[in-house]
């Protein structure tokens, strides 16, 4: 699924950042031209957008030229009409195109999908096989960044200069480690879960994060592995006991999968050219509950030191405090997304704005080992209470006129589960931390509120050194983050472009 999300998810960002960082385009205003620029969006064909009710606004949302090829695959299973018309009947409205900025309702996503060849498009082959043959490219596998090369400060108030990296094989055969040197600056697009460890072997970071590694602080920031955010997710599971076709029926029949087969490699097209849906219900907290006058008062009295790790520093305190307000906000808004709903793949519901933070930190005993993953998902317990709202509408989902038709039996949780309390105990057991959307371990931010980037991407206190992935979101987005990873890409790219 490639998605944006809403408007005033990105203006969140400016939010929670000040005033420098919104000013530089750190919103939905500034992100939307390189939403546009990292794309080129396919439309479908008459017929297919006649047979499955396809919608997209090519002119709000798109009309770029980007390497990354957006389209809608020519096949849809019948079930997904069904329950599109099911959100519609409990009055979900259905925007034209969600990537113009207004992700709140039931609508179409596409795929990251190249519309000639139906196979995934994604920074391989948009980023790299065009270019791979350039001689000042390298790309060098089965290697990994250990630390950086840091210049030592001439002067009192000069700060260190990353001057390269160190590199070492990943079979552990080998542990030799090469040093790598740069002419203008660093880089470090490592991800979510190990830019921050770079970051910390290289001695900036937290400092009870680098003592407890006999690591020598060279930059004390604060928020480096810290404000991890992930979409926790989790699925209910329903019997549908009428004989609609759908993926299950194709794969236990060796009839129906061949012909799949033959439709996807000799036409392209067919159930096969579907990598898992196009569609989703993304709804506001006011359409889950009439409670949210209580929720919103519950959390604007939170401290933020309550419930993140007790080790957080003053000025994390200070950043999460601004993200509160924030929440507050989007909690408030109708056109912010709290929850997805996946069409297509079960029943599936996913969180997209957490109040609880997690932490990325090296492992103290051994650095260079895989970093210590904390999502600390649900220990913020207003996140449990959300999320109990959350999976409560599926059971007026499936009593629908529209969902009836489908026959739909409860198998999971089950009808056992009735008071909030239940739901509570069954969430605890059922909920996977992760819908693989990491960020925020490297974020955008004035040092004074956790914040390890500046309005360039560059790290505080280190010259030359930027960060370029989904670790400097400040807040997490309400959908799926890869169309943001390229726009922030593209964003940088300007960036650097103009430092020269």
């Amino acid at each position: 699924m490639f998605d944006r999300g809403s408007a005033a998810d990105y203006d969140a960002w400016g939010d929670v950042t000040g005033p420098q960082y919104h000013d530089a385009g750190w919103n939905w205003d500034g992100l939307l031209p390189y939403f546009k620029k990292s794309t080129t969006f396919t439309t479908p064909s008459a017929s297919d957008a006649e047979n499955y009710d396809y919608t997209y606004d090519v002119e709000a949302a798109y009309g770029g030229n980007g390497s990354v090829q957006a389209s809608y695959p020519p096949f849809q299973w019948p079930g997904e009409k069904v329950m599109r018309n099911a959100w519609k009947d409990l009055g979900v409205p259905s925007p034209k195109d969600g990537a113009a900025g207004d992700a709140t309702g039931v609508f179409w996503l596409p795929s990251s999908q190249d519309p000639k060849t139906q196979t995934r498009s994604y920074s391989r082959t948009a980023h790299y096989d065009g270019v791979a043959h350039r001689r000042n490219y390298h790309l060098l596998v089965g290697h990994k960044v250990t630390d950086l090369l840091l210049g030592e400060p001439s002067g009192e108030e000069a700060q260190h200069e990353a001057q390269g990296v160190r590199i070492q094989p990943v079979d552990g055969k080998n542990i030799s480690s090469v040093a790598v040197h740069s002419v203008r600056e660093v880089i470090l697009a490592a991800g979510t879960i190990h830019t921050p460890g770079i970051l910390q072997r290289s001695g900036i970071g937290p400092k009870d994060v680098l003592t407890a590694a006999n690591i020598s602080m060279k930059v004390e920031l604060p928020g480096v592995g810290q404000n991890f955010q992930d979409h926790a997710m989790t699925n209910l599971f329903y019997n549908m006991t009428t004989d609609l076709p759908g993926p299950t029926q194709m794969f236990m029949n060796q009839t129906l999968i061949k012909e799949a087969r033959r439709q996807y490699e000799q036409e392209r097209k067919g159930p096969l050219t579907l990598s898992g849906g196009n569609s989703g219900a993304f709804l506001p907290l006011s359409t889950l509950t009439n409670e949210t006058t209580s929720i919103l008062s519950n959390l604007s009295a939170q401290l933020p030191s309550t419930y993140l790790p007790s080790s957080a520093h003053p000025a994390v305190l200070e950043g999460y405090a601004h993200q509160l307000e924030s929440l507050v906000d989007l909690f408030s808004s109708k056109q912010a997304a709290v929850f997805e709903y996946p069409i297509g793949v079960g029943a599936m519901i996913a969180f997209l704005k957490p109040l609880s933070r997690g932490t990325v930190n090296i492992n103290p005993q051994n650095p260079t080992a895989e970093p210590h993953v904390n999502y600390r998902t649900f220990t913020n317990p207003l996140d449990v209470a959300l999320t109990v709202h959350g999976v409560k509408i599926f059971r007026r989902l499936y009593a629908t006129p529209s969902a009836k038709t489908l026959g739909p039996v409860e198998l999971s949780p089950g009808q056992a589960v009735k008071t909030n309390e239940d739901w509570v105990r069954w969430l605890k057991t059922s909920i996977s931390p992760s819908f693989y959307h990491p960020v925020g371990t490297a974020a955008l931010g004035p040092k004074s509120r956790g914040g390890v980037l500046g309005p360039d991407l560059k790290v505080h206190g280190v010259q030359k050194l930027r960060v370029v992935d989904a670790s400097i979101m400040p807040l997490i987005p309400g959908t799926h983050t890869s169309s943001t990873v390229y726009a922030v890409a593209e964003k940088a790219a300007d960036l650097i472009v103009q430092d020269g």
